[in-house]
């Protein structure tokens, strides 16, 4: 098979701006538009995050056994973009949107968007992860694969969200029209982005139409052991960045007396920068040392410079902003090597089990992100009301020093639990190409023509 041009790749991943424009908004401002802008207590938003979670729990296996039998002209995954954009992006403008209601018609309202929006991510991005599949089984093709996709998910996407959202949400006489304006402006680009990566893609490798049944998706999985710890590390890694980011509007509001937005603009910009440095970094140092290892290190290295922020005091913006810019490139790597060691447990699976399945791995993977979303947007909202913190009022010492935890010491403790669960992560990159090299044998043996 031929390496994958430049242009293959840039078309490919380029998508992933799409998808994250829509799941960053969701990340960094639901649960402050919850509280803060729609109205619901904090006790509310906890159990919301949790409920549409069990609720993915049977959805996400289901879409991903829907990608594994699907078999179009256009491709395996590649509909899947074409028809989702567009309905995962208009419920994204309903998830923003502040209808008159009663206070029981907007929990109502809120369950139905929100789960409704986990569906149709689900949708769209379990079969567009997928794709990095059946475009090469190439290792350190994957790993470039997975930085450009970081690339525009963190470093673009994080930086658009973070940077310019709430400025641009105060140009308005209300954050109720300001939300809504722009999760109209995120949903147009995301759609055409997602459009885009559509039409540059293409599927390389030859994957049969699976036909397992139902009953056997828990055996299967269970017996992926490759899959069930980096899943377990995803859902660590996944609460490291959304409690971070989640709690980081009401840290600056409340902590820095931020209620413009400016300063949070300020810092995720310069926070960026380690976020570019990252990627440029990541292909040398998996090539070098391997994914698991310099996700091992990654992790490391958040915990200890994010704890160590919790040190600085309130007022000393440069000690802040230079512990930060160390422990974002840490998160960096991190996110760049979970998702490049994720198509590498596909191959894992299909020598464990001898079927080969795309679409419930990542299934799986889709579902330990969202349950990440949960834990962690879940976890900081029951500790803001563990706290005392009551929306749009002068905080207590005690609703304070719970949102500087939240934004330091709580992220730096998840991501020592992804550290301890990648030491039981078995594949090497010699494992690899063992398994890789068995497989090719097996199909030989199946299909004995030249």
């Amino acid at each position: 098979m031929k390496p994958l041009t430049q242009r293959q790749i840039l078309g490919y991943t380029v998508g992933d701006l799409g998808i994250n424009l829509n799941f960053q908004l969701i990340g960094f401002y639901l649960a402050y538009f919850y509280t803060d802008v729609f109205g619901l207590s904090p006790a509310h938003v906890a159990g919301l995050f949790l409920v549409a979670r069990i609720w993915d729990a049977v959805n996400d296996p289901l879409m991903g056994y829907l990608a594994d039998r699907s078999q179009t002209k256009r491709g395996k995954f590649r509909p899947f973009l074409l028809y989702g954009a567009l309905p995962l992006n208009l419920v994204l403008i309903a998830c923003f949107f502040t209808p008159e209601l009663s206070p029981t018609a907007k929990i109502i309202y809120a369950y139905t968007t929100y789960i409704l929006h986990g569906m149709l991510f689900t949708l769209v991005g379990l079969p567009y992860s997928a794709l990095t599949a059946v475009m090469t089984q190439d290792q350190q093709e994957r790993a470039v694969i997975s930085t450009y996709r970081m690339f525009f998910a963190v470093a673009i996407a994080v930086t658009i969200v973070a940077v310019g959202v709430r400025p641009f949400v105060a140009q308005f006489p209300t954050e109720q029209q300001g939300f809504a304006v722009t999760a109209g402006i995120f949903a147009m680009l995301s759609t055409g982005l997602i459009w885009f990566a559509y039409r540059n893609s293409e599927e390389r490798v030859d994957v049969p139409r699976e036909n397992y049944k139902i009953r056997s998706i828990i055996p299967m999985l269970a017996r992926n052991k490759a899959l069930l710890v980096l899943g377990l590390a995803m859902l660590f890694n996944t609460c490291v960045w959304v409690v971070k980011n989640a709690v980081a509007t009401y840290y600056f509001k409340y902590l820095w007396d931020d209620t413009s937005g400016t300063l949070q603009s300020v810092f995720f910009l310069v926070m960026q920068t380690a976020a570019v440095a990252g990627a440029l970094a990541a292909p040398a140092l998996t090539r070098r040392f391997g994914k698991r290892r310099v996700f091992m290190v990654a992790s490391v290295v958040v915990a200890l410079f994010y704890a160590t922020r919790q040190l600085v005091p309130l007022g000393m913006l440069v000690p802040l902003f230079a512990i930060s810019l160390i422990g974002d490139f840490g998160q960096m790597l991190a996110a760049i090597t979970q998702w490049g060691m994720v198509p590498d447990t596909v191959e894992y699976g299909h020598w464990k089990t001898g079927v080969r399945s795309e679409g419930m791995p990542y299934a799986f993977f889709s579902l330990m992100q969202k349950m990440g979303l949960a834990v962690g947007g879940a976890f900081a909202a029951l500790m803001l009301g563990w706290t005392g913190y009551v929306a749009n009022t002068e905080q207590t010492e005690k609703a304070l020093n719970g949102i500087e935890v939240l934004f330091n010491l709580v992220p730096a403790g998840f991501s020592v639990l992804c550290l301890l669960t990648l030491f039981f992560y078995p594949i090497s990159t010699s494992f690899f190409e063992r398994i890789t090299q068995e497989l090719e044998e097996r199909a030989a043996l199946k299909d004995p023509s030249p």
